[in-house]
């Protein structure tokens, strides 16, 4: 009861807010050039990451210049900074420093202001085409062409409720306003008639599109060398650590691959203390021929960790790829190119 109550508390505090931008009070700044938002309106475990991931590499086939900017959260610098090849976790954040590592020639940066963020950019470089802001559904300083909402397909934005009665940090009726709707982390075993049932409770408007996508595991790649893993342990034995919000599919993963002897569980974004690095290295080492295995937003924050190196080689990352279901892929990326080479909105809000 004492959390619907707060649950309630919350929800009057935040559509206050959207009633002080939807008046002007506050105000949304509109850029005349390409700006994607990926965002959610759940507290994590969406999958912004990969589906950033996932427009990178198609503005990369479509040879689209772009930029990612991102808030950086839980990063030790201030003010706005540029990820490179030299860039920690600490430095920039664990998922810029994640896309950074995947993506070495992209233009990727951090800041707290994403209207000076993006201004920034633009400054420094005039010829970039699209903007791709992550995680900016709830802050609306700046007002995007385009909008892609990220839900869970086991606990969709309807079904959810406002913290700390359940994961909202916005309110959920913001998801009527996306130009597309992202239903993710879909089961291997879904039918049809679920994917029908889970369209029908979201009610989406006609001039909104909703698209489901699914993770695809890739072969583990070393956490230095991003070299691929040849040979299982000769024990079969691995272990498996993850510092994200919703772990449990990666464990399931790891443990139907492979014989999972024992898991490291962490909170999202988690920096590790030297205790705890010291107990994952005495695990580690106490496997002889064993691994670890580990998602790649924690890669970003192990690689910089003061783990042995000998530790660090036993480690690898298993990437995760995002793919369309009902063969959604390709009018998502024809609606997506077209919105950055005509910068037209796709939909006009009903």
């Amino acid at each position: 009861m004492i959390k619907r109550l707060l649950a309630g508390i919350f929800w009057i505090v935040v559509s206050i807010r959207h009633c002080l931008y939807n008046s002007g009070i506050l105000k949304s700044t509109e850029f005349d050039f390409p700006v994607i938002c990926v965002g959610n309106l759940a507290v994590g475990g969406t999958g912004k990451t990969p589906h950033t991931e996932m427009l990178i590499r198609l503005f990369q086939k479509e040879g689209i210049k772009f930029a990612a900017l991102s808030l950086g959260y839980k990063r030790r610098s201030k003010g706005f900074l540029y990820a490179d090849k030299d860039s920690t976790a600490q430095m920039v954040g664990d998922e810029p420093c994640q896309v950074k590592r995947q993506f070495p020639d992209a233009i990727v940066a951090v800041c707290k202001s994403r209207v000076e963020g993006i201004k920034r950019i633009k400054k420094d470089y005039a010829d970039v085409q699209v903007v791709i802001l992550d995680d900016a559904m709830q802050h609306r300083q700046v007002k995007p062409g385009m909008t892609i909402l990220l839900t869970t397909c086991d606990k969709i934005v309807t079904q959810d409720h406002m913290l700390p009665w359940g994961t909202l940090r916005d309110i959920p009726s913001r998801y009527t306003h996306a130009d597309m709707v992202m239903v993710t982390k879909c089961p291997e075993n879904i039918t049809p008639i679920d994917l029908s049932v889970l369209k029908k409770e979201l009610r989406l408007k006609p001039c909104q599109w909703l698209f489901f996508t699914a993770y695809t595991y890739g072969t583990p790649l070393q956490l230095s060398s991003n070299e691929p893993l040849k040979d299982i342990p000769k024990s079969g034995s691995v272990l498996a650590l993850a510092g994200i919000a919703k772990p449990q599919p990666f464990f399931d993963y790891v443990k139907k691959t492979y014989t999972l002897a024992h898991t490291f569980r962490f909170a999202d974004h988690h920096n590790f203390s030297k205790q705890e690095l010291d107990a994952i290295a005495k695990k580690v080492q106490g496997m002889p021929d064993g691994v670890l295995f580990t998602t790649e937003k924690d890669a970003a924050r192990l690689a910089d960790s003061s783990l042995p190196a000998e530790v660090k080689e036993r480690i690898y990352y298993i990437p995760i790829q995002v793919n369309f279901l009902n063969n959604g892929e390709k009018e998502f990326s024809q609606k997506t190119i077209q919105y950055v080479r005509e910068n037209k909105k796709i939909s006009i809000f009903c």
